[in-house]
């Protein structure tokens, strides 16, 4: 149920984040103007002030986060449903934008709650399957949404809207109709404490131990997570591929990250752990910058079977990284409050991704890549990648420790 309701967050998002770009490019919007299509994401920086309305508000009726899930569900169906009527011309693309900030700003809420529950949900046992899981469900649920990329060219823009509406409301479903279990005793103390403040529940999220570490690392790993992928559906427009060929490749790259690493993922996490995990991923990072490069300076793109081949291979390997951190991310969660706990990790990660994702344009411009020659954007964010990956390999073993003894501290004062 927790990976079906990450997929319903992924399914419209996905095709939105996809098609976008894509097609804006090929209505010719200049790369240095990309930057518009990042501000629908500096609404989720500002999570970690919703989580403290998230974890403190709700309806008995519902579920304590159902509350938020219902609604938020609602009101982003409607706003993909609104798209319907702008199509992705450079005329429209400022209401586009004012849409898809404001469904960007009430579906944050709904990541709040979803984040939360599978966090109270999941015990250290179950952490490294589970989420994998809920990584599986997002990597099928954005190959679902890149596919539907081709229904554009195969029918219309609105038609894709609504379709992409309907799979969200029915993604969301199972989390509707199903009870929702209740929060974890740590979290019940925590709600209990009239002295545990809004700004001192926040104070304590941001300036603990862990946190020194935590939240420097979100930044980066956001950021280099975000500048290569942002400009990934104007790279390809600009190799000529089709619409369709797009869509079929992203897919297979969503799959091959989220499907294939189902597998290999918890086996490797038990076996190595999460730290050599990330290892694998890493090293392949400077392989797939060189297959974009390689791509860019061919005169003819090798045959489609070709490319997918080497697009799932890399795209499974590196997932190996992003897999890690995420596991991790639901290792360093507290359970006192983990609404507001991980909603202060996700606006820092958001910010580094919006930020990357506004510089972007920018940084493809200067190195060249307005004029064909992708190579030095591509090896500056794959560098980007890895220093951020080196810096969780490095520190690691002290997040590990500080989080041991944070929690230790939370059980204390339960008991």
């Amino acid at each position: 149920m927790l990976a079906v309701l990450h997929m319903a967050q992924y399914f419209p998002a996905v095709f939105v984040g996809a098609a976008l770009p894509y097609l804006f490019r090929k209505e010719g919007l200049a790369l240095n103007l990309f930057w518009l299509l990042a501000i629908p994401g500096y609404t989720r920086f500002f999570k970690f002030l919703l989580a403290l309305l998230v974890d403190r508000y709700s309806f008995s009726r519902l579920g304590r986060r159902k509350s938020w899930i219902i609604p938020c569900t609602i009101i982003g169906v409607l706003s993909y449903l609104s798209l319907s009527f702008f199509p992705p011309d450079v005329q429209w693309i400022y209401v586009i934008v004012g849409i898809l900030t404001f469904k960007s700003l009430v579906m944050a809420a709904q990541d709040i709650a979803v984040d939360a529950y599978a966090a109270e949900s999941m015990t250290d046992e179950e952490r490294p399957l589970g989420t994998s899981l809920i990584n599986c469900l997002a990597g099928i649920a954005g190959a679902i949404g890149f596919a539907a990329v081709a229904i554009v060219e195969a029918f219309n823009w609105a038609t894709a809207m609504v379709v992409a509406s309907l799979l969200l409301i029915m993604a969301a479903l199972p989390a509707v109709v199903r009870d929702e279990p209740p929060p974890p005793r740590a979290a019940l103390i925590k709600k209990k404490d009239l002295d545990f403040s809004a700004l001192k529940s926040m104070r304590w999220s941001l300036f603990r131990r862990d946190s020194w570490y935590i939240l420097p690392f979100m930044f980066f790993f956001g950021f280099g997570g975000s500048l290569g992928p942002t400009m990934i559906p104007a790279f390809w427009a600009d190799q000529s591929l089709t619409t369709t060929q797009y869509a079929v490749l992203s897919a297979s790259a969503a799959i091959a990250g989220g499907v294939l690493a189902i597998f290999t993922v918890p086996w490797l996490a038990n076996r190595i752990g999460l730290r050599k995990n990330a290892m694998v991923g890493l090293i392949v990072v400077p392989i797939q910058a060189a297959m974009y490069i390689i791509f860019s300076l061919m005169e003819d793109l090798p045959a489609m079977p070709t490319i997918l081949l080497s697009y799932i291979l890399i795209s499974w390997a590196v997932a190996h990284y992003g897999h890690s951190v995420s596991i991790s991310r639901f290792r360093w969660v507290s359970k006192a409050q983990a609404g507001t706990d991980y909603a202060v990790q996700s606006s820092v990660w958001n910010l580094g991704v919006v930020s990357a994702a506004t510089m972007s344009g920018f940084i493809a411009t200067w190195t060249g890549a307005e004029s064909g020659n992708w190579t030095g954007f591509f090896v500056i964010s794959a560098s980007v990648i890895v220093c951020a990956g080196l810096f969780y390999i490095l520190v690691f073993d002290k997040i590990e420790k500080s989080v041991v003894e944070r929690e230790r501290e939370e059980m204390a004062e339960s008991i």
